[in-house]
């Protein structure tokens, strides 16, 4: 204010005079507007400061210094153990020994040394099993928390697993835990409105883990192809609302080119989409912001399924994937990236861990997508996280509900402000920090991050959710035959599961 005052006086003084007014009239009333500017300017500086001392005029929050709302706190030392699963990915996202020249696991070892030093203590490892044998990890967290061993002070478990154990009430309800803000932009906000059932919430997750970001479904496109083709800016047409599955479908119809001249559409030609029909036709469901189940007034969920979107959507993913020439879907897991980076496609599905793992070498430019919409009366886009991600959750004989909160929080709001920049950056390859078009599409596929009680809850309550991965692959696209057979089985074990719930202390 004091600044604009200062600016509106220079305007005053440099101010024309009237030619009827005399040299010494003008001088004269320059001087009361110059005094009559600064008495104002005083005033209102006095006036903003005795109204708001404790705030600086100049604060302005960001990513980097997003502030979180913990206290001072010392634990004195205290060893704070993570139960990980085996992959070196899911022990570095929580514990790094040092400094490796790493750019993405560099940033997580400085993290730590904040946390650590900030609460005086030491975070460490457990370890169990590999996505493979998680079965026997399973049962050996069971056995522990029942001993009361106290020997995991939080769990990062496998999403597809874990929820089973939260049905046994092995789990504090991260409602009660001190020191821990759901509300803050590191934790994902769909887990905690779409999993507090009954008032509790028994896991979370958000950017605390690299799990939580290297497993989201996006689209990738060359930028080269489109170029070539003439294919208008596609982060436009996303931000206009328009980037929808019949926009896609429109786009690839006419991309498809024989490059061996075999007249058989094989792995070798140029395709408009080339695509998993089993991962990667799990992103639709997300995509699309899919729920199979409602609340009643208790809040409880039930099976309550809109089958004749449900068939809409069946019918639209089958005929991108079987039906339209510039489409190539395999029915494996995952997608040839390396035919994408070979220019063989303008468009793929994809995972940003994959990005970083399988285009760091792509010579044309590229860019990232978020999954389209099922039309344009969709309101928001909406981002699968395939289940490798991981989830933070503290066993009932946590040797401190206090600590466990306290470094859950710290670690998760510093790598808000430091660790999922780096990863982006990396990941497209350092164009997230330069590029303000990247950056936006980036943030709005993290923000637009879909975890919902039957996608999460998947295997305990008969597979709902893989509606998509289990009808793709075998070309089928008849939906009310395929719920037929399993609807009655799905809704006798949600609710045998929100009863367990219900049951919980």
């Amino acid at each position: 204010m004091k600044r604009l005052l200062i600016c509106l006086l220079a305007l005053l003084v440099s101010m024309p005079v009237m030619t009827s007014c005399s040299e010494e009239e003008a001088s004269a009333d320059t001087a009361q507007k110059t005094a009559e500017a600064e008495t104002i300017a005083e005033e209102t500086t006095s006036a903003d400061t005795e109204e708001s001392p404790e705030m600086p005029a100049e604060t302005e929050y960001s990513r980097v210094n997003h502030p979180d709302t913990l206290p001072e706190l010392d634990f004195d030392g205290e060893n704070v153990t993570f139960h990980v699963r085996a992959e070196e990915d899911n022990q570095k996202e929580i514990f790094v020994e040092g400094m490796t020249g790493d750019p993405i696991y560099d940033v997580v070892y400085e993290r730590n040394q904040l946390v650590e030093d900030r609460l005086n203590v030491s975070v460490n490892l457990a370890i169990g099993d590999v996505w493979d044998q998680y079965d026997r990890t399973i049962g050996e967290i069971r056995a522990s928390i029942a001993a009361g061993d106290g020997a995991f002070d939080v769990i990062s478990g496998w999403s597809a697993r874990i929820p089973a154990l939260s049905l046994e009430g092995l789990f504090l309800d991260l409602n009660d835990i001190p020191y821990l803000n759901l509300e803050q932009p590191w934790w994902n906000q769909s887990v905690t409105e779409e999993l507090t059932i009954d008032g509790k919430l028994y896991f979370t997750t958000g950017d605390i883990v690299l799990s939580h970001l290297k497993p989201m479904s996006v689209y990738a496109f060359n930028q080269k192809l489109a170029d070539d083709a003439g294919v208008e800016n596609l982060y436009s047409v996303v931000k206009e609302h328009r980037w929808t599955i019949d926009y896609v479908n429109a786009l690839i119809s006419d991309k498809y080119e024989d490059l061996n001249g075999n007249g058989i559409h094989d792995e070798d030609d140029r395709y408009g989409l080339i695509c998993s029909s089993v991962n990667d036709a799990d992103g639709y469901m997300q995509g699309f912001r899919v729920s199979m189940v409602s609340r009643d007034e208790d809040g409880l969920p039930y099976l309550d399924v809109d089958k004749e979107r449900m068939s809409k959507i069946v019918e639209k993913v089958y005929t991108l994937m079987w039906e339209n020439a510039g489409c190539y879907a395999t029915t494996g897991d995952s997608t040839d990236m390396k035919a994408f980076a070979a220019d063989k496609s303008l468009l793929v599905t994809t995972r940003i861990g994959d990005v970083i793992w399988q285009l760091s070498e792509m010579e044309n430019d590229y860019g990232i997508l978020p999954y389209p919409l099922l039309d344009e009366s969709q309101t928001e886009y909406g981002t699968r996280v395939q289940d490798t991600m991981n989830l933070m959750c503290i066993p009932i004989d946590a040797k401190s509900a206090e600590l466990s909160g306290a470094v859950l929080e710290a670690l998760a709001a510093q790598s808000y402000r430091t660790v999922t920049p780096a990863f982006f950056d990396i990941a497209l390859k350092s164009r997230y920090s330069r590029d303000p078009e990247t950056a936006e599409m980036m943030d709005l596929i993290k923000d637009s991050i879909l975890i919902n009680f039957e996608s999460l809850y998947n295997e305990c309550i008969g597979y709902p959710w893989t509606v998509l991965r289990s009808m793709m692959p075998q070309k089928s696209n008849n939906f009310s035959s395929y719920w037929a057979s399993c609807e009655k089985l799905i809704k006798a074990k949600l609710s045998v599961a929100v009863r367990f719930i219900q049951k919980l202390e």
